[in-house]
Protein backbone atom coordinates (compact mmCIF):
# COMPACT_ATOMS: atom_id res chain seq x y z
CA UNK A 1 0.00 0.00 0.00
CA UNK A 2 1.40 3.38 -1.00
CA UNK A 3 -1.27 5.70 0.43
CA UNK A 4 1.34 7.45 2.56
CA UNK A 5 4.11 7.01 0.04
CA UNK A 6 7.62 8.18 0.88
CA UNK A 7 9.97 7.97 -2.08
CA UNK A 8 13.30 6.21 -1.46
CA UNK A 9 15.86 8.69 -0.08
CA UNK A 10 18.54 7.48 -2.51
CA UNK A 11 16.35 7.94 -5.57
CA UNK A 12 18.25 9.65 -8.42
CA UNK A 13 17.27 11.14 -11.76
CA UNK A 14 18.28 8.01 -13.70
CA UNK A 15 15.87 5.96 -11.58
CA UNK A 16 13.00 8.34 -12.33
CA UNK A 17 13.71 8.47 -16.06
CA UNK A 18 14.10 4.69 -16.28
CA UNK A 19 10.86 4.21 -14.35
CA UNK A 20 9.07 6.56 -16.75
CA UNK A 21 10.23 4.42 -19.68
CA UNK A 22 9.13 1.17 -18.01
CA UNK A 23 5.71 2.52 -17.12
CA UNK A 24 5.30 4.03 -20.57
CA UNK A 25 5.89 0.59 -22.14
CA UNK A 26 3.29 -1.00 -19.85
CA UNK A 27 0.71 1.70 -20.53
CA UNK A 28 1.28 1.31 -24.26
CA UNK A 29 0.78 -2.45 -23.88
CA UNK A 30 -2.50 -2.10 -22.06
CA UNK A 31 -4.01 0.56 -24.33
CA UNK A 32 -5.90 -0.58 -27.40
CA UNK A 33 -8.41 1.44 -29.41
CA UNK A 34 -11.97 0.15 -29.41
CA UNK A 35 -12.33 -2.58 -31.95
CA UNK A 36 -8.59 -2.98 -32.30
CA UNK A 37 -7.34 -6.55 -32.46
CA UNK A 38 -4.27 -7.87 -30.75
CA UNK A 39 -1.23 -8.05 -33.03
CA UNK A 40 1.49 -10.67 -32.99
CA UNK A 41 4.14 -8.19 -31.83
CA UNK A 42 2.06 -6.70 -29.01
CA UNK A 43 3.56 -6.88 -25.52
CA UNK A 44 2.12 -9.71 -23.41
CA UNK A 45 -0.31 -8.89 -20.63
CA UNK A 46 -0.51 -10.89 -17.39
CA UNK A 47 -3.58 -12.86 -16.45
CA UNK A 48 -6.39 -10.62 -15.25
CA UNK A 49 -5.22 -7.52 -17.16
CA UNK A 50 -7.40 -6.71 -20.12
CA UNK A 51 -6.70 -4.06 -22.75
CA UNK A 52 -8.51 -0.77 -22.30
CA UNK A 53 -9.33 1.98 -24.75
CA UNK A 54 -8.03 4.63 -22.32
CA UNK A 55 -6.63 4.85 -18.86
CA UNK A 56 -9.03 5.87 -16.11
CA UNK A 57 -8.98 9.69 -15.92
CA UNK A 58 -7.68 9.71 -12.34
CA UNK A 59 -4.64 7.72 -13.56
CA UNK A 60 -4.28 9.28 -17.00
CA UNK A 61 -3.93 12.86 -15.72
CA UNK A 62 -1.14 12.18 -13.16
CA UNK A 63 0.58 9.88 -15.66
CA UNK A 64 0.73 12.66 -18.23
CA UNK A 65 2.07 15.08 -15.59
CA UNK A 66 4.73 12.59 -14.55
CA UNK A 67 5.64 11.80 -18.16
CA UNK A 68 6.03 15.52 -18.93
CA UNK A 69 8.04 16.19 -15.75
CA UNK A 70 10.37 13.24 -16.35
CA UNK A 71 10.83 14.28 -19.97
CA UNK A 72 11.72 17.82 -18.90
CA UNK A 73 14.17 16.45 -16.33
CA UNK A 74 15.76 14.26 -19.00
CA UNK A 75 16.00 17.21 -21.38
CA UNK A 76 17.64 19.36 -18.72
CA UNK A 77 20.22 16.70 -17.97
CA UNK A 78 20.96 16.32 -21.67
CA UNK A 79 21.45 20.06 -22.16
CA UNK A 80 23.65 20.30 -19.09
CA UNK A 81 25.78 17.34 -20.15
CA UNK A 82 26.17 18.82 -23.63
CA UNK A 83 27.18 22.22 -22.24
CA UNK A 84 29.69 20.63 -19.87
CA UNK A 85 31.15 18.56 -22.71
CA UNK A 86 31.49 21.69 -24.84
CA UNK A 87 33.29 23.47 -22.03
CA UNK A 88 35.65 20.54 -21.49
CA UNK A 89 36.34 20.35 -25.21
CA UNK A 90 37.00 24.08 -25.54
CA UNK A 91 38.97 24.53 -22.34
CA UNK A 92 42.70 23.74 -22.49
CA UNK A 93 43.68 20.63 -20.57
CA UNK A 94 46.05 20.73 -17.65
CA UNK A 95 48.49 18.75 -19.76
CA UNK A 96 48.47 21.42 -22.47
CA UNK A 97 48.94 24.16 -19.88
CA UNK A 98 51.93 22.36 -18.42
CA UNK A 99 53.42 21.77 -21.89
CA UNK A 100 52.85 25.40 -22.91
CA UNK A 101 54.49 26.63 -19.72
CA UNK A 102 57.51 24.37 -20.22
CA UNK A 103 57.83 25.43 -23.86
CA UNK A 104 57.69 29.11 -22.93
CA UNK A 105 60.28 28.71 -20.16
CA UNK A 106 62.66 26.83 -22.47
CA UNK A 107 62.35 29.43 -25.21
CA UNK A 108 63.08 32.27 -22.78
CA UNK A 109 66.13 30.42 -21.46
CA UNK A 110 67.40 29.89 -25.00
CA UNK A 111 66.78 33.53 -25.88
CA UNK A 112 68.57 34.70 -22.73
CA UNK A 113 71.60 32.57 -23.59
CA UNK A 114 71.68 33.93 -27.16
CA UNK A 115 71.31 37.53 -25.94
CA UNK A 116 74.03 37.02 -23.31
CA UNK A 117 76.36 35.64 -25.97
CA UNK A 118 75.82 38.64 -28.24
CA UNK A 119 76.24 41.05 -25.33
CA UNK A 120 79.56 39.41 -24.41
CA UNK A 121 81.19 40.13 -27.76
CA UNK A 122 83.88 42.82 -28.05
CA UNK A 123 83.27 45.91 -30.13
CA UNK A 124 84.60 45.28 -33.65
CA UNK A 125 83.07 48.25 -35.42
CA UNK A 126 80.24 46.21 -36.93
CA UNK A 127 76.61 47.19 -36.54
CA UNK A 128 74.72 46.61 -34.48
CA UNK A 129 77.34 46.88 -31.79
CA UNK A 130 77.57 44.55 -28.78
CA UNK A 131 76.55 47.59 -26.73
CA UNK A 132 73.13 47.36 -28.38
CA UNK A 133 72.93 43.70 -27.40
CA UNK A 134 73.80 44.69 -23.83
CA UNK A 135 71.02 47.29 -23.95
CA UNK A 136 68.52 44.62 -25.04
CA UNK A 137 69.71 42.25 -22.33
CA UNK A 138 69.23 44.95 -19.70
CA UNK A 139 65.67 45.53 -20.95
CA UNK A 140 64.72 41.87 -20.86
CA UNK A 141 66.71 40.43 -17.97
CA UNK A 142 67.58 43.26 -15.57
CA UNK A 143 69.32 42.39 -12.32
CA UNK A 144 68.36 41.09 -9.86
CA UNK A 145 65.23 39.70 -11.58
CA UNK A 146 66.99 38.10 -14.53
CA UNK A 147 64.97 35.06 -15.62
CA UNK A 148 63.02 34.70 -12.40
CA UNK A 149 59.84 35.96 -14.05
CA UNK A 150 59.36 32.56 -15.72
CA UNK A 151 58.99 30.96 -12.27
CA UNK A 152 56.13 33.20 -11.14
CA UNK A 153 52.44 32.40 -11.09
CA UNK A 154 50.87 32.34 -14.59
CA UNK A 155 49.25 35.79 -14.35
CA UNK A 156 52.40 37.45 -13.07
CA UNK A 157 54.54 35.59 -15.59
CA UNK A 158 52.20 36.57 -18.41
CA UNK A 159 52.32 40.27 -17.53
CA UNK A 160 56.14 40.16 -17.37
CA UNK A 161 56.36 38.35 -20.70
CA UNK A 162 53.95 40.75 -22.44
CA UNK A 163 56.10 43.69 -21.37
CA UNK A 164 59.22 42.02 -22.75
CA UNK A 165 57.55 40.95 -26.00
CA UNK A 166 56.58 44.58 -26.64
CA UNK A 167 60.23 45.56 -26.21
CA UNK A 168 61.25 42.89 -28.71
CA UNK A 169 58.80 44.28 -31.28
CA UNK A 170 60.55 47.68 -31.28
CA UNK A 171 62.77 48.60 -34.20
CA UNK A 172 65.86 48.89 -32.01
CA UNK A 173 65.40 45.38 -30.62
CA UNK A 174 64.65 43.94 -34.05
CA UNK A 175 67.93 45.37 -35.35
CA UNK A 176 69.83 43.52 -32.61
CA UNK A 177 67.96 40.27 -33.29
CA UNK A 178 68.64 40.40 -37.03
CA UNK A 179 72.20 41.66 -36.68
CA UNK A 180 73.31 38.93 -34.28
CA UNK A 181 71.41 36.05 -35.92
CA UNK A 182 68.68 35.70 -33.34
CA UNK A 183 65.74 35.51 -35.74
CA UNK A 184 65.06 31.81 -35.14
CA UNK A 185 65.27 32.33 -31.38
CA UNK A 186 62.80 35.18 -31.64
CA UNK A 187 60.34 33.32 -33.89
CA UNK A 188 60.24 30.34 -31.55
CA UNK A 189 59.78 32.68 -28.59
CA UNK A 190 56.81 34.35 -30.32
CA UNK A 191 55.18 30.96 -30.99
CA UNK A 192 55.72 29.79 -27.40
CA UNK A 193 54.32 33.08 -26.08
CA UNK A 194 51.15 32.68 -28.16
CA UNK A 195 50.74 29.09 -26.99
CA UNK A 196 51.10 30.13 -23.34
CA UNK A 197 48.52 32.89 -23.75
CA UNK A 198 45.98 30.56 -25.35
CA UNK A 199 46.52 27.70 -22.90
CA UNK A 200 45.99 29.91 -19.86
CA UNK A 201 43.13 31.91 -21.34
CA UNK A 202 44.95 35.24 -21.68
CA UNK A 203 44.37 35.59 -25.41
CA UNK A 204 41.11 33.70 -25.93
CA UNK A 205 37.73 33.56 -24.25
CA UNK A 206 35.81 30.32 -23.64
CA UNK A 207 32.12 30.84 -22.97
CA UNK A 208 29.45 28.32 -22.14
CA UNK A 209 26.51 28.26 -24.50
CA UNK A 210 24.10 31.05 -23.77
CA UNK A 211 21.24 29.79 -21.67
CA UNK A 212 23.06 26.61 -20.68
CA UNK A 213 21.19 25.09 -17.71
CA UNK A 214 22.90 25.12 -14.36
CA UNK A 215 20.29 24.34 -11.71
CA UNK A 216 18.10 21.27 -12.13
CA UNK A 217 16.43 21.39 -8.74
CA UNK A 218 13.08 22.65 -10.10
CA UNK A 219 12.90 19.83 -12.67
CA UNK A 220 13.96 17.25 -10.09
CA UNK A 221 11.37 18.45 -7.55
CA UNK A 222 8.60 18.47 -10.17
CA UNK A 223 9.45 14.94 -11.32
CA UNK A 224 9.48 13.58 -7.76
CA UNK A 225 6.16 15.23 -6.89
CA UNK A 226 4.55 13.96 -10.08
CA UNK A 227 5.84 10.45 -9.40
CA UNK A 228 4.51 10.47 -5.86
CA UNK A 229 1.09 11.60 -7.06
CA UNK A 230 0.99 9.01 -9.83
CA UNK A 231 1.86 6.11 -7.52
CA UNK A 232 -0.83 7.20 -5.07
CA UNK A 233 -3.46 7.42 -7.81
CA UNK A 234 -2.60 4.01 -9.27
CA UNK A 235 -2.65 2.44 -5.82
CA UNK A 236 -6.02 3.97 -5.01
CA UNK A 237 -7.42 2.54 -8.25
CA UNK A 238 -7.19 -1.00 -6.89
CA UNK A 239 -10.66 -1.92 -5.62
CA UNK A 240 -11.77 -5.50 -4.93
CA UNK A 241 -15.29 -4.55 -6.02
CA UNK A 242 -14.12 -3.45 -9.49
CA UNK A 243 -13.07 -6.42 -11.63
CA UNK A 244 -9.60 -6.07 -13.11
CA UNK A 245 -8.71 -2.93 -11.17
CA UNK A 246 -6.33 -4.68 -8.80
CA UNK A 247 -4.57 -6.52 -11.63
CA UNK A 248 -4.18 -3.30 -13.62
CA UNK A 249 -2.80 -1.43 -10.61
CA UNK A 250 -0.32 -4.22 -9.87
CA UNK A 251 0.74 -4.33 -13.53
CA UNK A 252 1.40 -0.59 -13.67
CA UNK A 253 3.08 -0.45 -10.25
CA UNK A 254 5.42 -3.38 -10.88
CA UNK A 255 8.30 -1.22 -12.20
CA UNK A 256 8.11 1.02 -9.13
CA UNK A 257 8.11 -1.96 -6.77
CA UNK A 258 11.09 -3.41 -8.64
CA UNK A 259 12.96 -0.10 -8.40
CA UNK A 260 12.34 0.17 -4.65
CA UNK A 261 13.60 -3.39 -4.18
CA UNK A 262 16.73 -2.64 -6.25
CA UNK A 263 17.52 0.41 -4.15
CA UNK A 264 16.96 -1.57 -0.98
CA UNK A 265 19.36 -4.30 -2.09
CA UNK A 266 21.97 -1.68 -2.97
CA UNK A 267 21.67 -0.18 0.49
CA UNK A 268 22.04 -3.58 2.14
CA UNK A 269 25.14 -4.35 0.08
CA UNK A 270 26.79 -1.02 0.90
CA UNK A 271 29.58 -1.43 3.45
CA UNK A 272 28.47 -0.42 6.91
CA UNK A 273 30.14 2.64 8.35
CA UNK A 274 32.61 1.86 11.06
CA UNK A 275 31.45 3.10 14.45
CA UNK A 276 33.36 6.05 15.72
CA UNK A 277 35.95 5.11 18.29
CA UNK A 278 35.09 5.83 21.91
CA UNK A 279 37.91 7.43 23.81
CA UNK A 280 38.69 5.74 27.10
CA UNK A 281 40.15 8.04 29.75
CA UNK A 282 43.52 6.93 31.01
CA UNK A 283 43.82 6.27 34.75
CA UNK A 284 45.24 9.07 36.77
CA UNK A 285 48.99 8.74 37.13
CA UNK A 286 48.72 8.99 40.85
CA UNK A 287 46.43 5.95 41.09
CA UNK A 288 48.63 3.57 39.10
CA UNK A 289 50.43 0.86 41.12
Amino acid sequence: MFSTIVLPPDLVADDVIGLRDQMSARIAAVLRPKGGKRKEGDAPLPKGVDPVAALPPHIDRPWKRFDAAATELQGFRGLRASAQADQRHAAPSEGERSAANTDSDDRWRAFEQWNAGAAGLSDDGETPSPAEARWLYAQLFPAPEGLRFITRRPRIQWAAMVQRMKTLEEERAQAVIEGFGGTRHYQQLVAAHARFGEAYGFTNVVLAKEGAPTDGRPQWSAARDALRSLIQKIESHADPDIPGSEALAAFLLAPYVEMVDDLGRARRKAPAKKPEGVSVPLPDAGGMP
